[in-house]
């Protein structure tokens, strides 16, 4: 990776623990413990009362309980230890599953709200910013219609009045259809986003990997980067000369998920951004490397495995969340190689599948399906 020294490090998700086995051994010693001095003495009572009723035997819960504390009568208290022991544990067990289920929904409702504020935050600055230009192309055009009512009274203005007036709506106009493309571009990655997201199987493809990831560059550059002097290159080439090509079979719209957040990441904090596509056999790399500030991995580290807070978005890399969570659907993984000051490379691992694997892959899960 050029000048860069060291290994890159797996970037892992949030995954929710609560302390597995303390469930386990505090079910199974809370289960041992209601058997030997709850569930075992209600047996003997039981019995006593049956032989009490049935043979005759005098009601002595005194000597009864202390018979059955006797050596000839240990097996039977250990077995009753035993059985507590691993319902306790059992239940234990569905305990953690249930808390974990809930620290997961709870992580889920987080990483939602923080969507939730970031969008209400960009569409509200797109709103108000068509609404004003809205407003300015309504004041020109009762200025023009001023100047059209002076020229029916004869007092017609000078060309280059008019075309002063009809040059600022021009420019107008021009933003406003900007800022609609804007808004039209962002409900369609947002949609883009909750399809891959809320997609278990992924949908794949066969596909030129380098087109696709030209226009997703190329998407980026145009739409949301416009104003910043960006240099991009892949594999060493400029973008608009990189000829390769590369046949893969990947979901789109995951893929374009995943890519558009690491290099959205890199453009905002960097204006030279190298990607070089690494192929093997097994899998393929995609390599996204920026010249910013860097940042300190294991800071990253720690946010990216702690809930995100909706009322910081930013710091809370919801990009990076995402990313790695579409990975895990792809049996892939994110990697980062990055230090304060230094810039950051982010490393997008997934397996590599040919047309006949995708084929055979998706057959084999109609089968699970079909049988399931």
């Amino acid at each position: 990776m050029n000048d860069r020294q060291g290994e890159p490090t797996v970037l892992k998700p949030f995954i929710p623990r609560g302390h597995p086995l303390a469930y386990l051994w505090v079910g199974v010693l809370i289960g041992a413990g209601a058997a030997l001095l709850v569930a075992y003495p209600l047996i003997l009572v039981i019995n006593l009362i049956h032989d009490h009723l049935t043979f005759g035997v005098p009601f002595d819960l005194t000597h009864a309980l202390s018979q059955g504390l006797k050596p000839r009568r240990w097996p039977y208290l250990i077995i009753s230890g035993l059985g507590g022991a691993l319902i306790g544990g059992a239940l234990g067990r569905i305990l953690q599953r249930i808390r974990e289920n809930r620290l997961r929904l709870d992580n889920l409702h987080h990483e939602f709200e923080i969507q939730v504020t970031t969008l209400r935050h960009h569409y509200k600055n797109l709103a108000l910013g068509i609404q004003g230009f809205a407003n300015r192309i309504k004041r020109k055009m009762a200025c023009l219609e001023e100047h059209f009512k002076a020229c029916a009274r004869q007092e017609c203005l000078t060309y280059g009045q008019f075309y002063r007036d009809f040059d600022s709506l021009q420019q107008s106009v021009a933003v406003l259809e900007e800022a609609s493309e804007r808004l039209n571009h962002t409900l369609g990655q947002e949609l883009l986003f909750l399809r891959a997201l809320t997609s278990n199987n992924p949908a794949l493809e066969p596909r030129d990997f380098y087109p696709f990831l030209q226009k997703c560059v190329q998407d980026l550059l145009a739409l949301r980067f416009r104003d910043k002097d960006l240099r991009v290159d892949i594999n060493g080439l400029p973008l608009g000369e990189v000829h390769e090509s590369l046949i893969l079979a990947f979901d789109p719209h995951i893929m374009e998920v995943i890519l558009q957040n690491l290099l959205t990441n890199a453009m905002k904090n960097g204006n030279h951004i190298q990607i070089r596509v690494r192929e093997g056999p097994p899998k393929v790399q995609v390599e996204v490397e920026d010249n910013g500030p860097g940042m300190d991995l294991k800071d990253l580290q720690r946010q990216l495995q702690a809930p995100g807070r909706p009322r910081d978005a930013e710091s809370t890399h919801l990009g990076l969340k995402v990313s790695l969570h579409l990975l895990e659907k792809c049996q892939g993984r994110l990697l980062a190689l990055c230090q304060p000051g230094k810039g950051a490379t982010f490393i997008v691992e997934f397996p590599r599948l040919t047309v006949n694997q995708n084929i055979s892959s998706q057959e084999e899960a109609q089968e699970s399906k079909n049988l399931g």
